[in-house]
C-alpha cells in the first residue's frame, strides 16, 4: 500500500453498479501544513541494504481531524536493525521512540491511540521515522513528513473529499497489535495512492 495524504474521495459509481466507488485524490481547498508554515519534507535516504522508506503522507503534509490518526510507513526492501519514530510539534523536542526489528518488506504503522498520544488542534507536528544499523548506531534511511489536527468542523462529506488525508487513511487502513498495517480494502487503498500519485 502506497502513500497518500491530503486526500479526498470521489464516488465515480453510477446507481445499480456492483463496483466500489472510485477513489480520486483532490488536495483540500483550506491547504496543508506545507502551505502554512512555508516548508515541509519528505527527506528520503536510500541504502540498497535497509531498503527504501516510505510515509505513507502527502508530501507538502496531511491533515486530520483525529485525535490519534494512524502513521504508516512502507518498507519495500526490509530492514535488520531497528527503527526510531519521532512526533512533535514543528520545533520542539520529540521523544524517541525504538521499535525492535528485524522488519521484512511491508506496511508498518504505530497507533497513537494506544500509544496514549493525542495531536492538539491548529499545531503543526513532525513526523519522523529513522532506520537505524544496529551495529553503527547511524540511520541508513529517514524520512519526515507534516500532520496538522484542524477542527472537527471542517468535516464536510467524506473524509477524502474534504481533503482529511488521516481519516481517509484511517477508514481503509488498520494497525495490529504487531505494528504491521493493513489495508481494510486493498483495492480501494490502491486507488487513492494511485490518484494521489504517493509512492510512484
Amino acid at each position: 500500500m502506497p502513500l497518500l495524504g491530503g486526500a479526498a474521495w470521489a464516488a465515480g459509481q453510477e446507481d445499480g453498479a456492483d463496483t466500489p466507488p472510485e477513489i480520486v485524490f483532490i488536495p483540500p481547498e483550506i491547504g496543508v501544513p506545507k502551505d502554512r508554515m512555508g516548508a515541509g519534507t519528505r527527506d528520503v535516504s536510500l541504502n540498497t541494504d535497509s531498503g527504501l522508506l516510505l510515509l505513507l503522507v502527502p508530501e507538502g503534509g496531511g491533515l486530520t481531524t483525529l485525535a490519534a490518526p494512524p502513521l504508516i510507513w512502507r518498507l519495500t526492501l526490509g530492514h535488520r536493525g531497528y527503527a526510531t519514530v519521532q512526533l512533535a510539534p514543528v520545533g520542539q523536542a520529540a521523544p524517541e521512540l525504538r521499535i525492535e526489528g528485524p522488519f521484512p518488506p511491508g506496511d508498518y504503522g504505530l497507533d497513537l491511540g494506544r500509544s496514549g498520544f493525542e495531536l492538539d488542534t491548529n499545531l503543526i507536528y513532525l513526523w519522523q521515522v529513522a532506520l537505524i544499523d544496529p551495529n553503527s548506531g547511524k540511520a541508513v534511511a529517514r524520512s519526515s513528513g507534516l500532520i496538522e489536527r484542524v477542527p472537527d468542523a471542517l468535516k464536510s462529506g467524506t473524509a477524502a473529499t474534504a481533503g482529511l488525508w488521516f481519516d481517509a487513511l484511517a477508514e481503509v487502513t488498520q494497525i495490529g497489535l504487531s505494528g504491521r498495517a493493513q489495508a481494510k480494502n486493498p483495492a480501494a487503498v490502491d486507488q487513492l495512492l494511485t490518484s494521489a500519485g504517493v509512492g510512484q
